[in-house]
């Protein structure tokens, strides 16, 4: 371990918003919010808070959590690990809109899982935690301020709930974790939603269910100055390091502009915290949240940058980086010697149901994403490729098809009569889902035959905002489509429907025809470079 090192903020770029973390001896566990995405509850470790790498997903399994139907940035809010009688708890907010929210809970043994089935606690607001005080009392804190005793085994709650302490009258009271240290039970809230005025308050008291009195210097975190890289600071928990110090992890976002839009979404940071003579905590610089932080015990060894390169060769089990775009169709993939095969399956992409969708965050501003792959159709209309995606109402399909025509999914010239409109063989597409509509950009013919592999590029630069696109059949020479396409399209602030909590991710994908023989694609690599 080196002694000191300076690290940039954030610590977990792109996609990590809603941050809950542990410490376990020297280990350090979190999670963060996954929606509509499955497996849901990414978790990642820690060994110096710096670098985390993903180890696993609580659920994963339809029988713990069914997400088919669940609107965009439905589903798995923001959920909670804890660590109890040797075990890993992670709760876990449902919210369904039906009316509003269940709170779940999940224990394992380990903290990669596998995850008990659901433990449902109660119907109430979003955001719930576990205190687990020194006296072998344990309580859920969730949104609100409200605190409601859970019995020591976790199968359900004591007794009544009690809202405690409401804030500081800032909108969406949420994300409480409570805190006991030197006799006070701290209680931290988010207030002013996940926006610009999002924002840490405490309160504390001598007893957990109260009476609690404010912070005279709340909010303890918040960004008041539009300038500044890091905006939207909030939803934070407090951990202890094993030499005494504390730090808190907390969401925010880094606009391209004042007040703009966050390309990445919401990312997670850390800051120091320092606690003063009165007993009260003060987080970054003063309350602000800080770009860079200085953290002793940084591995030595652990890299800045980020790549990635998956050949699918990891044995049973996908790499916790990826994540289906709700439940994956069943039967629709397998990870093989060749690669990862996805049956070419029918489904709707722009619906809410099952997808062979699979995703992994951008994390950079910009970046370079290549795939190989082959497609071996058995019906026309057949498709694989890549995606940029942000939810069922904004992605892009790059990808291979089988046949063009009407029965492939294309429009046909009603003024053409007695002319065969269907083309047979390979074609590259380009197309551009917004709202349910589809936009064409590009389409070529291929001079490969089925089953033959092909390289494809998505380069997205960071100044420009623009992602290019580039196609190879040998994997030596590129052709460039010659399209420069605006990412803006795919930025949560540019939601349609619902509120957009997720941001945008890459990935591959398999498509099949309604009624049709199955054909499959084999995907034999995947790599994501940092560009910028």
């Amino acid at each position: 371990m080196s002694e000191r090192q300076a690290v940039d903020n954030p610590i977990l770029p792109g996609d990590h918003p809603d941050p809950s973390i542990v410490r376990v001896g020297t280990d350090y566990y979190m999670v963060t919010s996954t929606f509509q995405y499955f497996p849901g509850v990414q978790v990642l470790h820690s060994c110096d808070l710096v670098h985390w790498r993903p180890i696993g997903h609580v659920i994963t399994r339809k029988s713990q959590l069914d997400l088919t139907g669940m609107p965009d940035s439905f589903g798995v809010f923001a959920p909670d690990i804890s660590y109890y009688d040797n075990k890993f708890w992670v709760v876990v907010p449902y919210y369904h809109g039906q009316p509003r929210c269940t709170n779940l809970l999940f224990v394992a043994d380990r903290p990669e899982g596998p995850y008990s089935e659901a433990i449902m606690l109660n119907h109430h607001f979003i955001d719930p935690s576990i205190f687990n005080d020194d006296n072998g009392k344990r309580y859920l804190a969730f949104g609100g301020g409200w605190i409601h005793e859970l019995a020591s085994d976790g199968t359900g709650l004591l007794g009544e709930a009690k809202q405690v302490w409401p804030g500081t009258g800032g909108s969406a009271p949420e994300a409480p974790h409570i805190l006991k240290r030197n006799g006070w039970y701290y209680l931290m809230l988010a207030e002013g939603g996940t926006f610009f005025e999002h924002m840490v308050t405490v309160a504390r008291s001598r007893s957990v269910w109260g009476p609690y009195e404010p912070c005279p210097h709340n909010p303890v975190l918040t960004q008041r100055d539009p300038e500044r890289r890091i905006q939207k600071a909030g939803h934070g928990k407090l951990v202890q390091d094993p030499n005494g110090a504390w730090w808190m992890f907390h969401l925010g976002g880094r606009p391209l502009t004042p007040n703009g839009s966050c390309p990445l979404g919401r990312e997670t940071f850390v800051q120091p915290v320092r606690w003063t003579d009165e007993d009260w905590f003060i987080v970054g610089e003063d309350g602000a949240p800080m770009d860079q932080v200085v953290v002793p015990s940084v591995e030595e060894n652990a890299t800045t940058t980020y790549s990635a390169i998956d050949d699918f060769s990891t044995g049973k089990a996908l790499s916790p980086d990826w994540e289906w775009v709700r439940h994956p169709v069943d039967d629709g993939y397998e990870l093989t010697e060749a690669g990862l095969k996805i049956n070419c399956k029918p489904y709707i992409p722009f619906a809410l149901g099952l997808t062979l969708i699979l995703t992994r965050r951008w994390r950079h501003f910009g970046f370079s994403a290549e795939t190989k792959l082959s497609l071996s159709p058995r019906s026309r209309g057949e498709e694989a490729g890549m995606t940029l995606y942000r939810d069922s109402d904004a992605f892009l399909f790059f990808a291979i098809r089988n046949g063009i025509g009407q029965t492939a999914g294309q429009a046909f010239d009603v003024s053409r009569l007695h002319e065969n409109q269907e083309q047979e063989g390979l074609y590259l597409e380009l197309e551009q889902y917004v709202a349910i509509h589809r936009k064409s950009l590009a389409r070529i013919k291929l001079p490969i035959e089925p089953g033959q592999p092909i390289w494809l590029k998505i380069v997205l630069i960071a100044e420009t905002e623009q992602a290019s696109f580039f196609y190879s059949i040998d994997g030596i020479r590129y052709e460039d489509l010659g399209i420069a396409l605006s990412v803006a399209f795919l930025y949560p602030e540019n939601h349609t429907r619902f509120l957009c909590f997720t941001a945008p991710r890459i990935g591959i994908y398999a498509k099949g025809v309604y009624g049709e023989q199955e054909g499959h694609a084999i995907f034999q690599r995947f790599t994501y470079e940092d560009q910028g």
